[in-house]
């Protein structure tokens, strides 16, 4: 417990110290959200338009420098949190590219698909080699209590699968002021328990470094937002969840503790295929957060909701379907 706390009191310190100062940088040198397009089926975004982006660079290397220092100092070296530090720094650098492009070329799209899935997929290849060299047990938790699957081979598909799965349904959350902080948030609290549980005190630290900087963060980035995370935090924050669920080997685990994270990307996916095939919207508005916005819980858009009405209402839900995984787990 006192290397979780360590963790969270360092990363939390040093992000609240930090971020107002890169925030104001980022204002001065205008790293900023473009406006956002506000026609008749979206949510009037404008007035963020020119908020400072790239919030991510603020706290991601909080964590980072946070874990070598004090994963050295207390001789936690388990491969698990190595391998998911990993994943976390190049999908945060994929994102810092994203958003770079974004900003500074004042474009919608970042970078291109291909070289993105490319260094997501060395990303996972990356973290399983580092696994390998601890001597990790590679194998793959079957749901429905069905046994194991030891394969370093499928290991290491399912971990491409996973890590560029996830972060990119934590990058689609990431919509409303503090909803993809709020709920990583949560989700890496069910971690931790996990990683507690099992006595896993390297990923302890992380998980608890993460927690910190993103509590850090939320002081800036609830709403109204004075800076976003943006691809830089949110990527990073989905890498780090999906290879918490392998490394922990609780695989399946992040259907229900990330279960916000795929509704939203569940939303996007019928929405698409719904007005492709069919020219008809099932949602309001994707991701469905933004449904929310427009007309609450029934679609009702005389009613809608602010953002904080959403997040509260995410965040429940993020929070219930955590506590119904442990409570599954323990009992």
């Amino acid at each position: 417990m006192s290397t979780f706390l360590v963790g969270l009191l360092f990363s939390l310190i040093v992000t609240v110290l930090v971020v107002p100062r890169l925030r104001d940088w980022f204002k001065k040198i205008k790293v900023a959200q473009m406006v956002m397009r506000t026609g008749e089926h979206e949510p009037d975004h404008a007035a963020k338009a020119g908020t400072p982006t790239m919030g991510g660079a603020g706290f991601i290397p909080v964590v980072v420098i946070g874990f070598i220092i004090l994963a050295l100092i207390t001789k936690n070296t388990s491969s698990t949190g190595w391998a998911t530090l990993i994943a976390i720094v190049v999908f945060a650098i994929v994102g810092a590219f994203d958003d770079s492009i974004k900003v500074f070329n004042h474009r919608d799209e970042g970078l291109r698909f291909l070289p993105k899935l490319f260094a997501e997929i060395a990303a996972a290849i990356l973290g399983v080699v580092v696994l390998a060299l601890g001597k990790f047990d590679f194998f793959l938790s079957l749901p429905f209590g069905l046994g194991e699957w030891h394969s370093v081979i499928v290991y290491t598909l399912f971990t491409i699968f996973w890590l560029v799965g996830w972060s990119n349904a934590t990058n689609l959350t990431d919509g409303l002021d503090g909803l993809a902080s709020g709920t990583a948030i949560i989700a890496y609290v069910a971690y931790l328990v996990i990683a507690i549980v099992q006595g896993d005190m390297t990923m302890v630290l992380l998980d608890g470094l993460m927690i910190g900087a993103l509590l850090g963060f939320m002081f800036f980035n609830h709403y109204p937002a004075t800076i976003f995370m943006g691809d830089t935090g949110s990527l990073a924050l989905g890498a780090g969840l999906a290879m918490n669920s392998l490394v922990l080997h609780h695989e399946w685990s992040i259907l229900i503790i990330g279960f916000v994270f795929m509704v939203e990307t569940l939303s996007v996916i019928i929405q698409v295929t719904s007005f492709h095939f069919f020219k008809k919207r099932i949602f309001l508005m994707t991701p469905i957060h933004h449904s929310f916005e427009k007309g609450g819980l029934t679609g009702n858009t005389e009613k809608p909701w602010n953002e904080w009405q959403v997040n509260f209402f995410f965040w429940g839900t993020g929070l219930i379907m955590a506590v119904i995984y442990l409570l599954i787990w323990f009992l």
